[in-house]
């Protein structure tokens, strides 16, 4: 068996346990109200932080194309330059 496809069964082994973890979670009992009023409260904080930290890597991302760009369109991209080629 080559690196490859062991990396293919493993890749799929994880998404098969992903989703059976996954399913096992959402069968369980979702706890009292006071529970679900706290679970609602950490998934809205979550949710912010997570929207947060995707604007400030949009913001990078948008910042280094930029200054990339001023070395020409190809480096921008991620494509070899006709100007500097690769050895």
């Amino acid at each position: 068996m080559n690196i490859v496809n062991f990396a293919l069964i493993c890749g799929l082994l994880g998404v098969a346990y992903g989703m059976f973890t996954t399913t096992w979670v959402l069968k369980q009992d979702p706890g009292s109200p006071r529970m679900q009023e706290i679970s609602a409260a950490v998934q809205e904080g979550a949710s912010a932080y997570l929207n947060r930290q995707y604007k400030t890597v949009a913001l990078v991302g948008v910042i280094l194309f930029v200054l990339l760009f001023g070395l020409g369109k190809y480096v921008a991209i991620g494509l070899r330059s006709p100007v500097w080629p690769m050895p």
